[in-house]
């Protein structure tokens, strides 16, 4: 076969690269959203002490904020040792017969000036010798065909990038699979199902109200839910004497944004006005603080215009708020069902 090209969704998530090119993959039948509310509702942060900071999603299971790709019930994960492959084969060939095999392929990419990125890959074509390359260009996650001759693996480990560990020690290939579909006592029905209780139960984690979660991954140095709000405010205010001239960086308004669009979704079950009308509102504020820190980062870039602090701070709190309402009407129109 002298091209074959993979089956791909628009993924749900697209904030890091393990996100989009995992939500690429997934189909979003009501098993598989069963899954990924039961392991992307909550949000954490992590930090520094000179205001450098960042955002995930975050399981409610063990291990909470690491890669997901391995535990998934929808996928089969295969993980390859460099070393092997490098001494047994051609590298792009080992590539090819993955593909052909119905495998997408991911893995750490380094480039010609030495640096490195995950490249996910689902295509190739041996007429032009090209791989179907997905990652973010401009940053924007989207697609394009690469050399062969330009899709190199890295040699060593040295990846600076917490939520890569997993996957660092070789080439993961990745398969689709059918066999959740169907019941099974002996499969993942736990998180194949997803109930009313279980979104009380993380929402309560959310807020505060229940500290299971919360209390285990302080011991990481990391806070969750409602809190990272505040702690968001407090890295900014750090930043201002320690990060002039630079760019707010736009990960964490990202995350939040896409976040209360996937949490909407997993309220949208309880055809309430109400949940419905304070959702909207809250996808719609944390679109508008993405929007203002990419238009803050702009000026930035075009004007040399300073960073509008007060202004992202303001919007944070506004948006906590609104959020706190949105999960407490729905609290309550699950409490009274």
């Amino acid at each position: 076969m002298n091209k074959k090209i993979l089956n791909l969704n628009k993924p749900l998530i697209t904030t890091y690269p393990h996100h989009a090119n995992l939500f690429s993959i997934l189909d979003l039948d009501q098993r598989s959203l069963s899954w990924i509310f039961h392991n992307y509702l909550l949000v954490i942060l992590h930090h520094d002490e000179k205001g450098g900071y960042g955002l995930d999603l975050c399981s409610q299971y063990y291990p909470w904020h690491k890669f997901k790709l391995a535990t998934c019930p929808m996928l089969i994960t295969r993980v390859y040792q460099k070393e092997i492959i490098l001494g047994k084969w051609d590298f792009h060939d080992f590539l090819v017969e993955l593909i052909n095999n119905e495998n997408y392929i991911y893995f750490i990419r380094e480039f010609a000036d030495g640096r490195s990125h995950e490249v996910f890959i689902s295509g190739f074509d041996l007429s032009r010798k090209e791989f179907l390359c997905h990652d973010f260009w401009n940053g924007v996650y989207g697609e394009k065909w690469i050399p062969f001759s330009e899709i190199t693996l890295k040699r060593d480990s040295a990846f600076q990038n917490e939520w890569s560990t997993d996957y660092l020690n070789g080439v993961w290939a990745i398969e689709k699979t059918n066999q959740y579909k169907e019941p099974n006592e002996f499969y993942y029905e736990t998180v194949l199902n997803f109930s009313q209780e279980d979104l009380l139960d993380i929402l309560k984690e959310y807020i505060g109200m229940s500290n299971n979660v919360r209390t285990i991954l302080r011991k990481d140095n990391r806070y969750l839910g409602l809190e990272i709000y505040d702690i968001m405010t407090e890295m900014l205010e750090k930043q201002k004497n320690n990060m002039v001239g630079q760019p707010f960086a736009i990960h964490p308004f990202h995350l939040l944004y896409e976040h209360k669009k996937l949490l909407s979704l997993a309220a949208a079950f309880t055809n309430s006005p109400t949940v419905k009308k304070e959702s909207d509102l809250l996808i719609n504020e944390a679109f508008k603080l993405r929007n203002l820190v990419l238009y803050c980062n702009h000026c930035i870039a075009e004007k040399g215009i300073y960073k509008k602090y007060e202004a992202i701070i303001e919007n944070i709190m506004k948006l906590k708020n609104i959020e706190l309402a949105m999960i407490h009407a729905l609290i309550e129109h699950i409490t009274i069902e």
